[in-house]
């Protein structure tokens, strides 16, 4: 008990010990219960490890059991997750789904962030290609069901992703950890799976609302008798800035843009800077800008193309403080 309390297991006034003599004289249902209330085993034998894990796996209590020995490995074996140490025996390693080589469980800590990082950061490069690449389809299949000209040609369309896509999502990658990464429930959907439903809402109703919004300004632009390279220029820019645009704010899902720390990715930073690069390149370079079929700016549609990444910039902000933040705040602790 001494040491419990040494490592920070027990406090002060918290005396309560099950040792092995005991656990033999309860029921499995004594047990539990007794369970619910201990910190502390003592002078437990291998068979009562066993019985203690099976027990607890039988309440839908997921075990962490840790060991060394021979004797071990049978409870290492029944745990949901059974750790071995690095100078433990072969057969307890062999029996566990986890082996600490130094013997350290700060190790334990440090595999479970870096193992949400990398699930948080999967789920940004999932909704910024979804969201995007439905974008581009509700543009296309609105103009082919109204039986009007095609808004993109091919090589605008691979232009556009390699311009937003390709660079922005792979920077994804090297986002830093989220500061309240682990306190988070464990058992919670959004820990377990990338697909979650506010995700989902998420994608669905950004790949609408700026597909439409996109779609509603193909039509005005053809409202007003705009060339057709003109307009295939103007939709290919506004492509291009919505996945600029989305890059940023979808950083994070539960921070606004204007409190983020951009400079704390500088890969998105890099792959911002050569996407705008690339943008830019496609109206300078002559004979890219001949393949590509664009054609200038007017002063007007340089302020309306803004206009349009603004508010699909408003949007994702709107969402994100819907699907995540709130739910969040109204999510009992």
């Amino acid at each position: 008990h001494y040491i419990a309390r040494h490592v920070g297991i027990t406090k002060v006034g918290d005396d309560a010990v099950l040792s092995g003599t005991l656990i033999d004289e309860l029921s499995d249902t004594e047990l539990y219960t007794q369970l619910q209330g201990t910190r502390v085993i003592a002078r437990a034998t291998p068979a009562h490890k066993l019985r203690i894990v099976r027990l607890l796996r039988s309440n839908d209590e997921v075990v962490a059991m840790t060991g060394d020995g021979v004797n071990d490995a049978p409870a290492l074996r029944a745990a949901s997750i059974g750790i071995a140490v690095g100078s433990g025996t072969e057969v307890a390693k062999e029996a566990s789904d986890l082996v600490l080589i130094n013997d350290s469980f700060s190790i334990i800590v440090a595999a479970i962030e870096e193992g949400r990082r990398i699930l948080d950061n999967i789920k940004k490069i999932v909704a910024y290609l979804l969201s995007t690449s439905f974008s581009e389809i509700i543009l296309i299949v609105g103009s082919l069901v109204a039986g009007t000209a095609v808004p993109l040609v091919p090589a605008q369309i691979l232009w556009a992703n390699i311009v937003g896509g390709d660079l922005m999502s792979f920077a994804y990658a090297f986002e830093k950890k989220d500061p309240t990464v682990m306190k988070r429930d464990p058992r919670s959907m959004r820990a377990k799976f990338i697909l979650t439903r506010e995700l989902r809402w998420l994608v669905v109703v950004l790949s609408l609302v700026t597909g439409i919004v996109t779609l509603a300004l193909y039509f005005f632009l053809l409202s007003i008798n705009t060339p057709i390279n003109e307009l295939r220029t103007v939709m290919f820019v506004s492509l291009s800035l919505d996945a600029i645009f989305f890059s940023f704010s979808l950083k994070s899902f539960d921070t606004p843009i204007w409190r983020m720390d951009f400079f704390s990715n500088p890969q998105l930073l890099v792959a911002f800077g050569v996407s705008v690069a690339l943008l830019v390149l496609a109206f300078v370079f002559s004979p890219l800008s001949h393949l590509l079929s664009l054609t200038p700016l007017t002063p007007l549609q340089k302020p309306l193309l803004v206009g349009v990444g603004v508010a699909n910039l408003a949007i994702i902000e709107v969402m994100k403080y819907l699907l995540f933040v709130r739910t969040a705040q109204r999510s009992p602790k």
